[in-house]
């Protein structure tokens, strides 16, 4: 019996040498260029226009680092005569904006439709990043609100920040 025990004790106060301790979550500093506004285009369909930040951190390298991007603004390229604008930000129940000014909620298929920014960047060796928006003519505001999109983008799945732009004549 004082064997069972001894050997029973000596089991179970060993440490475990498979345990790992889990590292902390680095910490990483996001800086983004902020657009308050983008002046259409009115001789070209698209207007592309270059967004960038950039990810600083002391933990970890911020090289090769993957931010996701989502607008709220989408259009058909079977269809040039409006948009899609998204209710909530991954739904997919969305408002089709015709030029004449008519407007019809729906459900749609992201997937199907043409984003108006690359849904991707990856950071550089110095942690920059850049995306390029692509607001088409039709997403000009018709009546007296103005239109505006909202962007947003993630690292990792967790959604880093926003912001409205105003697509302005």
């Amino acid at each position: 019996m004082k064997k069972l025990l001894i050997i029973l004790l000596l089991l179970f106060s060993c440490v475990d040498e498979r345990i790992v301790t889990v590292p902390r979550n680095p910490h990483i500093e996001v800086t983004m260029l902020r657009i308050p506004y983008i002046p259409l285009a009115y001789t070209a369909w698209e207007t592309p226009v270059t967004i960038y930040g950039t990810l600083e951190s002391e933990d970890v390298s911020v090289e090769r680092i993957v931010v996701d991007w989502w607008s709220d603004m989408y259009w058909n390229e079977n269809d040039s005569s409006g948009y899609y604008k998204l209710l909530c930000r991954k739904c997919r129940e969305a408002v089709w904006h015709d030029m004449d000014g008519t407007r019809d909620t729906m459900l749609i298929s992201i997937d199907s439709l043409r984003w108006i920014t690359k849904t991707h960047s990856i950071s550089d060796s110095n942690g920059n990043f850049y995306n390029t928006l692509t607001p088409v003519s039709t997403m000009r505001a018709h009546d007296l609100h103005g239109s505006f999109m909202w962007l947003w983008w993630s690292i990792q799945g967790t959604v880093i920040d926003s912001q409205e732009i105003f697509l302005m004549d």
